[in-house]
C-alpha cells in the first residue's frame, strides 16, 4: 500500500508508529493507495483526514493513524501530547475571563481549546495569523502560521500556546 503524507503531517507519522510512507508537496498529492492529509487539504486520492491546531488534535490524530494502520505508537512522545494537555487544561479556568476575537478557523481553535472566551463584539483582545492585513489597534496579536514556525509539531503548537499565554494572560 502506498502511503503519502505533507511535510505538514509528518510529525503524526511518527508518532502513530507509521514507517512506510512518501512525503510529498501538496501540489503532488496524487498515485498513492491513501494520503494522510489535514481535513482543509484537497485531494483526489482517498484520504484520511487529520488536525493539528491543538494538543488535543495531535492526540486524537495520532491515535486514528494508529488505529486505521494498526502501528505501534512512539508512548514518549504521546506521553509528551498528554502532559501538554493536562497542563493546558489546568490553566483553563484561569483564562475563561478574558474575550477573545479570532480571525482564522485555526487560530479559533486554539484560543477556545486554552479556555479563553470567544466573542465578537466588546471583545479585549483580537488573535490574528501573520498572514491577514492587520488593523490598527494596540490589542492585536498576530500569531506566526506558515513561516517562521517550528518544522516539529509539538515545537509549533507548543510556541503558539505559549505566545497566547504571554499576550493574553500578562495583559491583565
Amino acid at each position: 500500500m502506498k502511503i503519502i503524507t505533507t511535510p505538514m503531517c509528518e510529525d503524526i507519522l511518527t508518532i502513530a508508529g507509521l514507517s512506510n510512507y512518501e512525503v510529498v508537496n501538496p501540489k503532488e498529492i496524487k498515485d498513492a493507495d491513501i494520503a494522510i492529509l489535514l481535513t482543509e487539504t484537497k485531494s483526489e486520492i482517498p484520504k484520511l483526514s487529520i488536525k493539528l491546531n491543538t494538543y488535543t488534535q495531535i492526540l486524537e490524530s495520532v491515535l486514528k493513524v494508529q488505529k486505521k494502520f494498526n502501528t505501534r505508537i512512539n508512548n514518549n512522545q504521546l506521553d509528551e501530547v498528554k502532559n501538554l494537555i493536562d497542563e493546558n487544561n489546568e490553566k483553563k479556568d484561569n483564562r475563561k475571563s478574558t474575550k477573545v476575537k479570532v480571525y482564522s478557523n485555526f487560530l479559533k481553535e486554539t484560543v477556545e481549546d486554552m479556555g479563553f472566551n470567544l466573542c465578537d463584539e466588546e471583545y479585549e483582545y483580537i488573535v490574528m495569523p501573520d498572514y491577514m492585513d492587520i488593523p490598527e489597534e494596540d490589542n492585536v496579536i498576530i500569531i506566526p502560521s506558515h513561516t517562521n514556525v517550528s518544522k516539529d509539531l509539538l515545537e509549533r503548537v507548543k510556541e503558539r500556546y505559549d505566545l497566547l499565554e504571554r499576550e493574553l494572560c500578562t495583559k491583565q
